[in-house]
């Protein structure tokens, strides 16, 4: 059986060489490519070495060729699965979202080594620092320049995960700061007492998911300033009621927070960076769109004021512990309406941002696109 398995693990892994070795290469992805394949080789060394072993007919080391073929067969199937999926459907197209991705790296010492990887699927980052971390973006808002800012978030994973330890610390004392809010002045020893003390539990433990999604929020306005903050609320509105409110069950253990919520944040960031003619419009966008479908702001004690000054403190402190790079306003070549090759990412997003927001559809499309050639080149 040990026999058969790594013979099955040796033709799918030279079969992902094959492909990877007659896989378009993009400038772009060759960093990445080359990484990959040198794990495969690597694993396929190893998948040889239990053929090899098992060659030697001895039943004492059948338990430690078990235990490789186990580990090789999880490292296959995650390669296949993952790792070479941005390699595998890479395109012409991918150029620019590649770009992007290399640029957030090299902005930091903890992620100058990751060369850039994404693939489909809904906006989120895959931060494995073992390997590499692999972004996914949806394919229509991989082709534009409005939505690239949402990368910003999703590099604010990455970051949380190469600073993983000092950053549970201080969510934990925000955590610790939840519980103490909702601790009742009187408890008293009956069920009741004991229905609340397990609502507080879960409360507690779902903002160990939602500090992170804030702090990813701010990261992003951070690098992308206005741009960011336009982005974020444009792809979040689904204008459902869901924007706005989401029941108690559905609360516990969710993985972010209201997205109303998220939008207060964020907006409250930006006024205090200097974009309050920004935040303000758009608070007042959600707000209509509440108001229209006469929804109240409801978090069943998930999320109060008495927390703002100790939330707001956790994500200035998560930020100087992160330090990702800051947005600039008087940079000079934003007052400019060309692009350039020269252009940073967020220089980029913001100046294609001003031209949506100034243009006709048809005259921004047509913009977007010569934008997009003279900044490749």
């Amino acid at each position: 059986m040990l026999e058969l398995r790594n013979r099955q693990l040796l033709h799918e892994i030279e079969r992902l060489i094959q492909e990877i070795d007659v896989s378009k290469t993009l400038t772009e992805i060759s960093p990445y490519r080359v990484r990959i394949r040198a794990l495969c080789l690597a694993i396929k060394e190893r998948i040889q070495r239990n053929l090899n072993d098992l060659d030697l007919g001895q039943n004492s080391i059948l338990e430690d060729i078990l235990s490789n073929t186990q580990q090789v067969t999880q490292h296959v199937r995650l390669l296949s699965s993952r790792l070479v999926t941005p390699i595998l459907r890479s395109s012409l197209t991918d150029r620019f979202c590649l770009r992007v991705i290399a640029w957030l790296h090299t902005t930091h010492p903890s992620t100058a080594k990751y060369p850039a990887a994404f693939t489909d699927g809904d906006c989120a980052i895959w931060p494995f620092l073992d390997i590499n971390p692999i972004y996914f973006f949806p394919a229509s808002e991989q082709r534009g320049i409005l939505y690239l800012p949402l990368y910003f978030h999703e590099f604010g994973h990455l970051l949380y995960a190469c600073h993983r330890q000092e950053m549970d610390d201080l969510v934990r004392d925000l955590q610790q700061h939840v519980d103490d809010i909702l601790v009742p002045t009187s408890q008293r020893g009956d069920r009741h007492s004991l229905v609340q003390a397990e609502r507080r539990h879960a409360i507690v433990m779902t903002w160990y998911k939602w500090a992170q999604e804030l702090f990813c929020d701010a990261v992003g306005l951070t690098i992308g300033g206005p741009a960011f903050l336009l982005a974020f609320s444009s792809y979040l509105s689904t204008l459902d009621r869901g924007d706005f409110y989401r029941p108690l069950s559905e609360l516990g253990g969710s993985g972010h927070p209201v997205t109303l919520l998220r939008i207060r944040m964020l907006t409250r960031q930006a006024q205090q960076m200097g974009f309050s003619a920004e935040s303000e419009a758009i608070l007042r966008e959600w707000e209509v769109v509440r108001n229209a479908m006469g929804i109240a702001e409801d978090y069943h004690g998930y999320y109060t004021l008495q927390l703002l000054v100790y939330l707001e403190q956790t994500i200035r402190d998560m930020l100087i512990e992160a330090a990702p790079v800051v947005f600039q306003s008087s940079d000079p070549s934003l007052k400019e309406h060309m692009v350039t090759s020269t252009d940073s990412p967020v220089v980029l997003v913001n100046k294609a941002w001003k031209a949506f927001t100034t243009k006709p559809v048809n005259q921004y499309m047509e913009w977007e696109r010569e934008a997009m050639e003279s900044w490749l080149k």
